[in-house]
């Protein structure tokens, strides 16, 4: 017996086993009714207080009764204030001290336990343990540790004959390097655990190969390791730029800003332009011009890893 021949199917039978047009509409109008709980968050927490931020900015408030319109008058006054830029150059540098010393500290702690050394599982966990701690207790804790004579630091500077005296936070060229350290310290953590995730996917055959033409593990770090886990390395420098830029957790508990104006930082500047002097309208004006600077730096901040990485 021999078969029929199959006949090739219809073009209308090929229609109709498409989808049709009717269930692509319907299929679209529900992705629309599940974005809405999503759009509505975004409306009520991004986009309202941005509008309520910019009309407070073109107007003078302090704080009760109604907002009086100025224009840009309250933009020509925190660009006119020396503090202001003062504050600005405080932010920077925390940005580029904490977010560097962070980022750099962290590489070299994932490399070492991504290496397998000794007791590395141990140091997963108590590399990882400063992170946990709040930012308010940490800032504290070594606040109180660098005191002259009572602090822990000056007791063990001055256990090994290096004084015990040292007014670190007292002393304007020095006090802005202690909040630093304090960024670094509590940071650290966090970028470990996410770079030595990144570390750990590559795979083993690439340092073996490396390993066998005679790479040592320095070079094997800067020219194999940093290159492949470049993308979570830019991640990770840019979320501590933001963080260190926006320290306000770690100046107002240990200097709120002090000596003097040495630390003072825009977030806490704008914090005591509004809630200490009630003049809410500098305060926003800052605060705008401020996350400006901010946007251009973490784009700076990606175009430098994009860089280095090519």
């Amino acid at each position: 017996m021999t078969s029929a021949p199959t006949r090739p199917a219809s073009a209308a039978s090929r229609r109709r086993s498409r989808p049709s047009g009717g269930f692509a509409r319907q299929n679209a109008r529900t992705v629309g009714w599940a974005l809405i709980p999503g759009g509505l968050i975004v409306l009520v927490f991004f986009a309202v207080p941005i509008v309520a931020l910019v009309q407070l900015s073109l107007s003078t408030w302090s704080g009760v009764g109604p907002m009086t319109f100025i224009g840009l008058g309250n933009f020509i006054t925190a660009l006119t204030s020396d503090a202001f830029y003062q504050a600005i150059l405080h932010s920077i540098v925390l940005a580029v001290l904490g977010a560097g010393g962070t980022v750099v500290v962290a590489a070299v702690l994932a490399a070492l336990v991504s290496g397998r050394i000794k007791g590395a599982a141990l140091y997963r966990v108590l590399w990882f343990l400063p992170a946990i701690a709040p930012a308010a207790a940490v800032s504290v804790f070594w606040a109180l540790s660098v005191q002259p004579r009572t602090g822990l630091v000056n007791q063990f500077l001055g256990a090994i004959g290096l004084g015990s005296l040292h007014a670190w936070l007292s002393d304007p060229n020095t006090a802005i390097y202690v909040i630093a350290f304090v960024i670094v310290w509590h940071g650290v953590g966090f970028a470990f655990l996410l770079l030595l995730g990144a570390m750990e996917e590559i795979p083993v055959s690439v340092h073996e190969a490396a390993a066998l033409d005679g790479a040592g593990s320095m070079s094997r770090f800067f020219r194999i390791t940093l290159p492949l886990i470049r993308p979570v390395l830019a991640i990770v420098t840019l979320l501590n730029v933001i963080w260190a830029f926006n320290g306000f957790t770690f100046v107002w508990a240990i200097t709120r800003g002090g000596p003097g104006n040495a630390t003072e930082v825009l977030p806490t500047l704008i914090y005591k332009q509004a809630f200490v002097f009630g003049d809410f309208g500098p305060a926003a004006a800052m605060a705008i011009i401020g996350g400006g600077i901010l946007l251009i730096l973490g784009l700076l901040t990606l175009r430098g890893q994009k860089t280095v990485g090519d």
